[in-house]
């Protein structure tokens, strides 16, 4: 029952906090124009660089916390072990702030491409940024510690009320008072600050009580180290398959075009959105059952979890790639930028869909300590694909970039799948393949393929953000329908409603 409420809470909160965001993105073009808008791409790509600088610490107190409370440690140590993550946390994102106000003029004057706003526009924005950095960079770690505890209602109810009072007020600033990228950033540092000291004083408020004042303990780093390095191994190597791409093309194409580019991606996280908020449930639960070495509850939560994301992945990113070019138009209501980024979002959605089925497996991995594994395939993946990355950008530019993040998420179900299975899901393959995908996949499939075919017969029809809703519905419906625990999830909703 937890798990659901978790789940439930993880879907409103991620949907509700990365849709406000899409949705006021051409509000944003309007105020401040494209070319603004590509600094808001690249602050993003910024902050993804410095993910670098995680080591695997987010990761590393949301597993412990929940191994914790498994095992029964004590209050001290539990506290001993917060606050010394944290002192490190924060030392790190002031660092990052500090670094990047200091070099704000290098970066305004040798590496973003502006075609039209001032160097001193731009330098001020990139100073601003440093300062959101600072304050957003330890969300990140109070929002794995409120994971690990299982108060996932909480972290979401503080995400939804601060994503909306940022997203929102932001609007109301660049209409009102300035509608300039300066006047952006310092609202988005005004609140990271409040939403950060928010997320803090939850964590503590929910961590077990202790009469002892929580002390920076080398001990209790020198027991997560091995695990905490491990992770950062695969921040750096994710980084190169994940963020590189942005660097690369923040430096090489004009911000304009930059920023169709993370107009693409806006649309492509559309399918974490929905996806995030099981994997963030169901961490903590596979993390349980390998603490209590109960292998059965294990398998049973892994096809579980894995059956669920196909399920509520494939409907979305199906209507996503079929009917892009209305969704498109819908939202940015601009013929000039759907042409834009219409085949970039398609790619970026079908790798997309493939990444999110690798992240349970992957979950699975990091539930049983295992870091080696995800490191050596991202090294593998890094040398193949960061050259290819080079040569395809230079050939075929922007879509070419998103190419690469399609290659790198097929190579990872054809050949990464299969290891996987053997070393720590033994016998499990070929019901993760055909139970857990291929299942989900078909009714999707069908449906949209069935749908797409009558509507073209329909050239006059134009759907609508209605229609669209009432589609994705649809073939989500008839997805879950083919899962035992959709069916009698719908009978159990049918049997309230009707007092039965």
């Amino acid at each position: 029952m937890k798990l659901s409420i978790n789940i439930i809470a993880n879907l409103i909160g991620r949907i509700w906090a990365a849709g406000i965001g899409i949705v006021l993105v051409p509000q944003y073009i309007k105020f401040m124009g494209i070319e603004a808008y590509g600094l808001v791409g690249f602050y993003g790509t910024l902050i993804g660089t410095m993910t670098l600088l995680d080591l695997g610490l987010s990761t590393t107190i949301n597993r412990e916390l929940t191994k914790a409370v498994v095992e029964k440690k004590a209050a001290d140590e539990i506290r001993s072990l917060v606050f010394t993550i944290e002192a490190i946390y924060w030392a790190i994102g002031l660092a990052i702030g500090i670094g990047v106000v200091l070099l704000a003029p290098l970066i305004a004057g040798h590496w973003v491409n502006a075609e039209h706003l001032p160097v001193a526009t731009v330098t001020q924005a990139v100073r601003v940024m440093g300062i959101v950095m600072a304050f957003q960079w330890p969300i990140s770690l109070y929002n794995g510690g409120l994971t690990g505890l299982e108060r996932q209602v909480t972290d979401n109810i503080l995400m939804i009320t601060m994503t909306t009072i940022r997203s929102g007020g932001v609007i109301l600033l660049l209409w009102l008072v300035s509608p300039t990228i300066e006047m952006f950033f310092i609202w988005q540092a005004a609140i990271s600050f409040v939403y950060v000291m928010s997320m803090r004083f939850a964590v503590w408020h929910y961590l077990p009580k202790s009469v002892l004042r929580p002390q920076f303990s080398k001990g209790q780093l020198k027991m997560i180290w091995r695990f905490a390095a491990g992770m950062t191994g695969i921040s750096i190597t994710t980084f190169f398959l994940m963020q590189i791409d942005k660097i690369l093309l923040s430096k090489i194409l004009p911000l304009s075009q930059f920023a169709y580019y993370i107009l693409a991606f806006t649309v492509a996280s559309g399918i974490n959105m929905v996806v995030a908020p099981i994997n963030i449930a169901v961490f903590p639960r596979l993390t349980t059952f390998v603490a209590a070495k109960d292998n059965g509850g294990l398998v049973h939560a892994y096809h579980k979890a894995c059956t669920l994301v196909a399920s509520v992945v494939f409907p979305v990113g199906l209507v996503l790639i079929f009917f892009a070019q209305d969704i498109l138009l819908i939202w940015t209501k601009n013929p000039t930028t759907v042409k834009n980024i219409i085949l970039m979002v398609q790619i970026l959605v079908t790798g997309s869909v493939l990444n999110s089925l690798m992240v349970v497996p992957y979950l699975l991995m990091l539930a049983k300590g295992e870091t080696r594994y995800p490191f050596y395939q991202n090294i593998v993946a890094s040398i193949i694909l960061v050259p290819m990355l080079f040569w395809w950008v230079h050939l075929y530019g922007a879509t070419g970039g998103t190419l690469v993040w399609l290659v790198v998420n097929t190579g990872y179900v054809i050949f990464s799948i299969p290891l996987i299975h053997k070393i720590f899901m033994k016998g499990q393959l070929a019901a993760w393949y055909f139970k857990d995908t291929l299942i989900p996949l078909l009714p999707s499939l069908i449906t949209v393929l069935i749908i797409k075919m009558i509507l073209n017969r329909y050239v006059s029809f134009k759907l609508n953000l209605i229609s669209v809703g009432f589609l994705t519905s649809s073939v989500l419906f008839i997805s879950m329908i083919f899962l035992p625990e959709g069916r009698t999830w719908f009978k159990r909703i049918g049997s309230n409603f009707l007092g039965r």
